[in-house]
C-alpha cells in the first residue's frame, strides 16, 4: 500500500518502526546503564497513529509535572523526540552523582541536578538517533535538548499540518529502584517513507 499519509499506515510499517525504535531505546538505555551503574530495561514499543490534535494532547498529559525536553532531528531524519523525566526518576538520577538528594517537585530541582539531566537527555538523544543512522545510512543531526511544558504545539508543526501524527512510546526503567521515564519520537511522513525505502519496504 502506497504511504501517502500515516493513515496508511500499515502493520507491516508498525513492524518495522517499532523494532528499529526498540533498538533504539536499547542504545539509550545501554548508555544510562553505564551512565549510572545499574542495569536498565525497556519496554515493548507502543506505535500509534492518532489525529494530530490527538496525538499532541497525549504528550502534553504526559509531560505534566514532569521534566520535559524536545530534541529535534535534522538532516536526512525529521522528526522530534521528546524526553519525559518524572521526578521520582530524576531524583535516582541526581543520586548517583549528589548522594541525599531528594527531588520531589520542580522546586527540588536546582541547577546542578538540571545539569544532571540535561546531559542525560544529550547522552541518550544521541545513542537512539545514532541507531537510525546505523540501520539505514541516513545522516542524523540531533538540536540542543528544549525544556518544555506542553509541547503538542511543536508536535503540530513538525506534523506540517497532516490530519494524523504517528508516535512510538517507549520506557526506560532503572532496575535497581523502578523508576522509569518516557521516550516519545515523532517522525514527520517523508522522512518515514524515505526510511522504508531504505530498508526495502514498498511505501
Amino acid at each position: 500500500m502506497a504511504l501517502n499519509s500515516f493513515a496508511d499506515f500499515g502493520e507491516m510499517h508498525k513492524s518495522v518502526l517499532q523494532e528499529i525504535c526498540n533498538m533504539g531505546a536499547g542504545n539509550a538505555a545501554t548508555s544510562l546503564s553505564e551512565m549510572i551503574s545499574s542495569p536498565t530495561d525497556i519496554s515493548t514499543p507502543q506505535v500509534k497513529v492518532l489525529p494530530t490534535a490527538e496525538a499532541g494532547k497525549i504528550a502534553d498529559l504526559l509531560s505534566s509535572g514532569t521534566e520535559a525536553f524536545l530534541v529535534k532531528l535534522n538532516c536526512d531524519m525529521q522528526g522530534a523526540v521528546l524526553f519525559i523525566f518524572p521526578y521520582a526518576f530524576i531524583e535516582r538520577l541526581a543520586g548517583t552523582f549528589f548522594p541525599d538528594v531528594s527531588v520531589k517537585s520542580k522546586g527540588d530541582a536546582n541547577e546542578m541536578v538540571m545539569s544532571v539531566v540535561r546531559e542525560t537527555v544529550n547522552i541518550c538523544a544521541a545513542a537512539y538517533a545514532n541507531n537510525f543512522s546505523i540501520m539505514t545510512g541516513m545522516t542524523v543531526d540531533i538540536s540542543v535538548p528544549e525544556s518544555v511544558t506542553a509541547p503538542s504545539g511543536e508536535i503540530a508543526a513538525i506534523n506540517g499540518g497532516a490530519a494524523n501524527a504517528c508516535f512510538v512510546n517507549n520506557a526506560i526503567t532503572i532496575n535497581d529502584c523502578g523508576k522509569a521515564f518516557n521516550i516519545l519520537f515523532f517522525p514527520e511522513l517523508k522522512t518515514i517513507q524515505d526510511f522504508m525505502g531504505r530498508i526495502g519496504i514498498e511505501c
